[in-house]
């Protein structure tokens, strides 16, 4: 038989204790999913990596920079190799581009010559080009030469369309034209 043991009597805040664990539980045991959910993306988040196939192999897109390979098997197993970017190339030419203006503006303010201009940018020689006529110029008449040449070219397109618009007749039974 179990005999019972008079409990020592219990100070109001020894009473209150169940109930202020349980007020505190609620709170924690709604944050510990929260914290997981905070964690989940993390860890579920996009590889860095992304792969598409193409001929010859795969296109290899780094998802942080933004850097294209292109990997094929080889002799020694796969290898990748960087897609050459446009983007670095107009980048580069902007920024000579631009340290160039900056040149021709120091020059021009300190009233020197201007530089030369580099090779790529020199104006071909004449007769490369037809001259270009000056803003508001009105272009050259022709003359009867250029007038007979278009209405000869006119006068052989029209007979060729009419044979041949003559022979698909001529074929039906249908009368010439």
């Amino acid at each position: 038989m179990m005999r019972s043991v008079p409990l020592p009597s219990r100070s109001p805040a020894l009473r209150a204790l169940p109930r202020v664990l349980a007020l505190c539980a609620v709170p924690l045991a709604m944050a510990v999913p929260a914290g997981a959910q905070a964690l989940a993306p993390a860890e579920a988040a996009a590889p860095r990596y992304s792969f598409a196939p193409v001929d010859g192999g795969a296109l290899k897109l780094d998802r942080e920079t933004g850097r294209v390979s292109l990997c094929a098997k080889g002799s020694s197993g796969f290898t990748c190799e960087a897609v050459p970017d446009s983007r670095d190339a107009y980048e580069a030419e902007i920024a000579r581009l631009q340290g160039e203006i900056d040149a021709l503006r120091r020059a021009a303010r300190q009233g020197r010559p201007l530089p030369p201009l580099p090779p790529q940018a020199q104006v071909p020689p004449q007769g490369q080009l037809p001259p270009v006529p000056p803003p508001g110029a009105t272009p050259p008449v022709p003359d009867m030469s250029d007038i007979d040449r278009a209405l000869s070219y006119a006068e052989q397109v029209y007979r060729r369309l009419k044979a041949f618009v003559d022979d698909l007749r001529a074929g039906n039974g249908q009368e010439r034209l």
